[in-house]
């Protein structure tokens, strides 16, 4: 296979170093007075120094993942695809404390299982659509057989119990099932078969969705208290208006909302930055997920624009289903906000999906793939 080789994509790289740079920035104006409060007034800079150590080791796997060929990992996809899942099983027999079991600790490294089983699922449909590509209009090969690797996986996030990531997998593969040749009916079938699952999960009167769903209907209801985040956030938006009340000045993080450094870190930016810091940003998530899709277009490797497609979507969601939370159009999600929010786990893989979108803009493969149009180009 010829390899021409080009220059990474400059405008996703400097979007992505903006957008770390950025957050730590604000990490450490929503976290100063949580990091006095732990650390019983002694440090401001807990949060933002314990970002910056995650930082180091997702920084040398990202060098390495923009200099190796990516197209090795093809080969390890499924082998990833089945240490996610027992993982996941794993992180419901270590104990747990809280309601959900998401977090897997291993000494001093505790990690988020989920944001690993994320990346393996993109990694493994992007090689099986690779390997399938004729035959994915067929039902079996199409659907079935890659949803029946993807089901046990998304089944022990839920129990979890976290929803919302699971709903997000889902919506990340069928879109890559449909980019890749799958029948938009079959797949709009076995989606809504999906939905209803995890509905009927959700209407379980012990399972702490119901109660979000049931606070964003109605937030002055019998359920009012869980949606006291969600307020908080909007008042905090309301407060910093067009222009914010200035860097520092932000009234929520004072304990008024909780969690400013992780999930709520946008209602922080809009409080103090305001409304125009805060669309440059949601236009900075666009220019990733652009980038993304031009990357996929300009490869003719089935492989690198499966990958390129499944990253820019799962970055954007996520960014923008955050988003919706704070500004109160979607229930409570636990969601972080990508690059920005607090969190190693996040941070790393969000990172190493970057680096293979890099890494895949670089090498433009000459390889013929024109019998089997993908719908990215069409």
């Amino acid at each position: 296979m010829n390899i021409k080789e080009q220059g990474q994509d400059r405008v996703l790289f400097i979007a992505v170093i903006s957008l770390i740079s950025f957050g730590l920035f604000m990490l450490f104006s929503a976290s100063w007075v949580k990091s006095l409060e732990i650390t019983g007034g002694d440090s401001r800079t807990y949060f933002l120094v314990s970002q910056m150590v995650k930082l180091i080791p997702a920084f040398f796997i990202f060098v390495l993942l923009t200099k190796i060929n990516y197209r090795k990992l093809q080969f390890l996809s499924p082998y990833l695809l089945f240490t996610s899942f027992l993982l996941l099983v794993y992180t419901q027999f270590q104990g747990c404390s809280g309601d959900s079991c998401r977090w897997l600790s291993i000494g001093p490294i505790s990690f988020q299982t989920s944001d690993v089983a994320r990346f393996s699922m993109i990694l493994f449909l992007a090689s099986y659509i690779d390997n399938n590509h004729k035959q994915m209009k067929q039902f079996v090969r199409g659907i079935f057989y890659p949803m029946i690797a993807i089901i046990p996986v998304a089944l022990m996030i839920i129990i979890q119990p976290d929803n919302s990531t699971t709903l997000i997998l889902l919506t990340i593969a069928f879109a890559m099932l449909f980019v890749g040749g799958a029948s938009f009916i079959q797949l709009a079938t076995i989606g809504v078969f999906s939905v209803g699952t995890i509905g009927i999960f959700i209407l379980n009167e012990k399972n702490y969705a119901l109660g979000r769903i049931l606070s964003f209907i109605d937030s002055s209801g019998s359920s009012a208290s869980i949606g006291y985040q969600s307020n908080q956030a909007l008042i905090g938006l309301k407060q910093g208006g067009f222009s914010g009340m200035g860097i520092g000045e932000s009234i929520q993080k004072y304990s008024y909302l909780p969690e400013t450094h992780t999930d709520f870190i946008f209602a922080i930016i809009g409080e103090e930055l305001g409304f125009i810091a805060g669309s440059i940003l949601m236009l900075v998530y666009y220019i990733i997920f652009y980038r993304a899709v031009q990357i996929s277009k300009k490869s003719n490797d089935i492989f690198g624009i499966m990958l390129s497609i499944g990253f820019g979507l799962s970055i954007t969601i996520y960014a923008f289903i955050n988003i919706g939370v704070v500004i109160g159009v979607i229930p409570v999600t636990g969601i972080p906000l990508p690059f920005i929010s607090y969190g190693g786990s996040s941070l790393i893989i969000n990172l190493m999906m970057i680096a293979i979108l890099l890494n895949i803009s670089k090498a433009q493969r000459k390889l013929n793939v024109k019998r089997w149009r993908l719908r990215v180009n069409a």
